[in-house]
């Protein structure tokens, strides 16, 4: 093999691919788009979720006690709304109802009820335990949001009536507490607390967004470079040439695999930046910098595996439209690959890291994580080694794809092929 021969061979082969400016335009403006549309639909998501407002239809209101007030002013004090998990969606005002409440949830006047019984005040302060009953639609995602905010709600004006039942009978207002918890995430703000959970949710998200980006950025230039050459009539330009098969397969997979991780690294930039947005607006960090740079760099193995295979499986089909039948499939065979690495409580292990794909993403998955849990050596030199055994095999494989006449001029016919094939031969 003589790497001057590769180097040409991939340099044409990639010069060809930046000469499709309908393929490197997609690629190159499907993030400008894509990204900004997605933060501003989230933006317009946050503003719509905020300015949503939530009635509850309040039955028997005037048999609550007066004191600690449950409501102030048409809405529920200030004291429990502090303690609803889901203010983010609006203000939660408290309307009361006269008329049936069935007919005001069905009339969506209101998206909750809560139905205070005769003598609740009274019951209260003899120390009974009156009900509370809540009402909201089935099926209907509003009330049932409303419904959650008002047993929230509910529950923190308990513990206060609680410990004052507590001081009244001059025991400890904490009386009902065995042991005192501490927790961290209390201590946090309420946007910290957001933060932790956007940056959690990314360092999942993120491998399978760039392995993605990896497999699509491989499949076109792949058809383009087998198929397409076949389409064309330049396959059989190159076959004469003095390169030898291994050489030619050797710089097509270079152009792909090129192709393939700076179309990665393009979006991994433009992700890095809408995460730095997120950061400024919400004041905390939401990624791992230098983990993302590490999942940048693993992306480039993924990208030759991708390469490998696609070359292998492009080379076998007659054109560009019957090599994206083979190839568009081969995302699907990589979601459950993919989705075994998102499954809650996974691990990487000395096992699931001789997995090729699943193994990339778990440590990719590792290096975004902040906590303090070092990957060990071993499961890192598994990844690697599994990584560079696929590549080998599918390189190989498309190497012999390459040898084989039948394959490369399978397009032609059995006896026109036949021809060429004992002209151009191995």
């Amino acid at each position: 093999m003589r790497l001057p021969v590769v180097r040409l061979i991939a340099a044409r082969e990639l010069r060809d691919l930046l000469r499709d400016r309908r393929s490197v335009l997609l690629i190159a403006l499907m993030p400008l788009v894509l990204y900004p549309f997605f933060g501003l639909a989230g933006v317009l998501f946050a503003t719509a979720t905020a300015a949503q407002r939530t009635v509850v239809g309040i039955v028997g209101a005037n048999h609550l006690p007066a004191e600690p007030a449950l409501l102030a002013g048409g809405a529920f004090a200030e004291d429990w709304i502090d303690d609803d998990p889901e203010g983010a969606f609006g203000p939660m005002l408290a309307r009361a109802l006269d008329g049936d409440p069935a007919v005001a949830l069905k009339e969506k006047r209101v998206d909750a009820v809560l139905t205070v019984p005769a003598g609740f005040a009274e019951a209260i302060a003899k120390t009974a335990k009156p009900q509370l009953i809540i009402d909201f639609r089935e099926g209907d995602e509003k009330s049932k949001t409303a419904s959650r905010r008002l047993r929230a709600i509910l529950r923190a004006w308990e513990a206060q009536l609680r410990e004052e039942r507590f001081l009244r009978a001059k025991l400890p207002k904490d009386f009902d507490r065995v042991f005192e918890l501490v927790d961290p995430t209390t201590s946090k703000p309420k946007e910290k607390l957001a933060a932790d959970e956007v940056r959690d949710m990314l360092s999942r998200v993120l491998p399978f967004i760039l392995m993605m980006w990896l497999a699509t950025g491989a499949i076109q230039p792949a058809v383009d470079l087998t198929a397409g050459e076949k389409e064309r009539g330049t396959m059989e330009t190159l076959l004469i040439s003095p390169a030898e098969r291994s050489e030619i397969v050797l710089g097509k997979f270079a152009a792909v695999t090129v192709y393939s991780f700076a179309a990665m690294t393009w979006n991994a930039i433009w992700l890095g930046i809408a995460c730095g947005a997120g950061e400024a607006a919400i004041g905390y960090p939401i990624v791992n910098k230098a983990g993302l740079i590490g999942c940048v760099a693993l992306g480039f193995p993924l990208a030759m595996l991708f390469s490998a295979i696609c070359l292998a499986l492009g080379v076998f089909a007659r054109s560009t439209k019957e090599g994206q039948y083979y190839l568009m499939p081969l995302i699907l065979l990589l979601m459950p690959l993919a989705f075994g690495s998102l499954m809650p409580g996974q691990e990487l292990t000395p096992g699931n890291a001789l997995v090729p794909v699943m193994g990339a993403m778990m440590l990719q998955q590792k290096l975004l994580a902040v906590a303090d849990d070092p990957v060990s050596a071993a499961s890192v030199a598994l990844v690697f080694a599994s990584l560079a055994a696929s590549v080998a095999l599918a390189l190989a494989l498309a190497v012999w794809q390459f040898r084989r006449e039948g394959v490369l001029f399978r397009e032609l016919g059995a006896e026109k092929g036949g021809r060429l094939a004992k002209l151009f031969g191995p």
